[in-house]
């Protein structure tokens, strides 16, 4: 039985393969890393990703299917404008729909990698990356301490030499060790993992490992991405997390939810909040986040504002890899690129004043607040300006030369 469930494990690999290289979405590559900016390595192009949660579906992913998967991409890659998706795995690697890791465990379940396989198929194609967290919670005895030889022991470099057998060949995935790992893992164990996974030929994934409580340190340093659990961070706050480390892209690795009641109402969101998060996230110079609204089917109330978001940042390719935070050039938040591209954010305001550089440059502002509809402001010299808005709102604006 178990050689018929890797045989077909295979065959479903290479049926997956063989249609990500007819995709027209191929070209993207992998994705990586460009001094503090996330990109996609075929396509050279940087983004910020912004990963809704799997919730539901992932805590027993035998009960996901082609369809179930199909409609929450749709709805929230293509309807809610997140690039991607993310979920925790722990003990269902070796048994699919319990998370329990117990000292038996040790053969990885077929099934499982079948349904990750998928997962970052699927999303692949539809122009999204996915991120995972190998282990969920030591209290819960979710992680590798709980198997017999424990941290990175027999039973989890076999774990991690199917992951890189099985997954490592498909594109667009990363994977953090987990949360909480203050608790249980140190930066030792965590440095000898990282370099495991690199040492294996043609890996080409980023790790990373979630630091302490609003803490601006790392527990390694030696993982691809630096890693934050801030709750609830102000935009001073993300700001601060992309200057400590210019050398490394930031992520926000808290998962930032929406759910009524609350058991953390300081640090859990609204809708209100995570749309002015993402905006955020961006304008603080690329820090990736997690998002989830665990109330009812999941769909965010103010749908279209985080639509709007991603159509202008992902649809119009306005993040540049060389953007940086540039507040002097206004009164509210700026990233610019060189002289040549310009993105203005102000809230609850009508009057936002902008400053630019370089040959003249198309402008146009949009209303944060409502569907993406672009306002011209036309073809202007470099100067300094003040938008009039029409009425009070949060406003954004963006300069580029067509």
């Amino acid at each position: 039985m178990r050689l018929t469930q890797v045989l077909i494990m295979h065959l479903i690999l290479l049926q997956i393969q063989a249609c990500s290289q007819s995709s027209e979405d191929t070209n993207r590559g992998e994705v990586s890393t460009y001094k503090d900016k996330f990109i996609w390595t075929g396509t050279n192009e940087p983004f910020v990703p912004n990963y809704i949660m799997l919730g539901v579906l992932s805590k027993d992913l035998s009960n996901i299917s082609e369809q179930k998967l199909d409609r929450f991409i749709e709805e929230f890659i293509h309807g809610h404008g997140f690039t991607g998706i993310h979920f925790v795995v722990a003990g269902q690697w070796f048994h699919i729909g319990d998370p329990v890791v117990t000292v038996k465990d040790s053969i990885p379940d077929p099934k499982t990698l079948q349904k990750i396989a998928m997962i970052i198929h699927k999303t692949y194609i539809a122009g999204g990356s996915v991120h995972f967290w190998v282990w969920g919670d030591d209290q819960r005895s979710q992680t590798s301490k709980s198997t017999d030889g424990g941290i990175m022991g027999k039973q989890e470099r076999f774990l991690m030499d199917e992951i890189a057998d099985k997954l490592g060949p498909l594109k667009g995935w990363t994977m953090s060790y987990g949360f909480d790992l203050f608790e249980w893992v140190n930066s030792d164990q965590l440095t000898r993992w990282h370099d495991y996974m690199w040492a294996k030929p043609g890996w080409n994934h980023l790790l990373g490992a979630r630091s302490n409580k609003n803490q601006l340190n790392q527990i390694s340093e030696s993982m691809d991405y630096s890693s934050y659990e801030w709750h609830k961070p102000s935009y001073d706050e993300l700001v601060t997390m992309t200057s400590k480390r210019t050398k490394k892209p930031s992520f926000s690795e808290d998962r930032y939810r929406i759910r009524h009641p609350s058991k953390y109402p300081e640090k859990d969101y609204n809708e209100e909040e995570t749309r002015r998060g993402l905006w955020y996230h961006t304008m603080a110079g690329g820090v990736a986040a997690i998002w989830g609204n665990l109330d009812g089917d999941g769909i965010y109330k103010n749908k279209e504002e985080l639509k709007c978001f991603s159509v202008f940042w992902n649809d119009h390719h306005r993040f540049r890899k060389e953007m940086e935070v540039a507040n002097y050039l206004t009164n509210g938040y700026c990233l610019k690129s060189g002289s040549t591209s310009y993105v203005f954010y102000k809230e609850s305001t009508a009057e936002l004043e902008y400053r630019f550089y370089g040959a003249s440059k198309d402008v146009i502002a949009i209303d944060t607040k409502k569907g993406y509809e672009e306002i011209s402001l036309g073809r202007k010299k470099s100067g300094k300006y003040i938008f009039y808005a029409p009425y009070e709102s949060d406003w954004a604006i963006a300069i580029e030369k067509k």
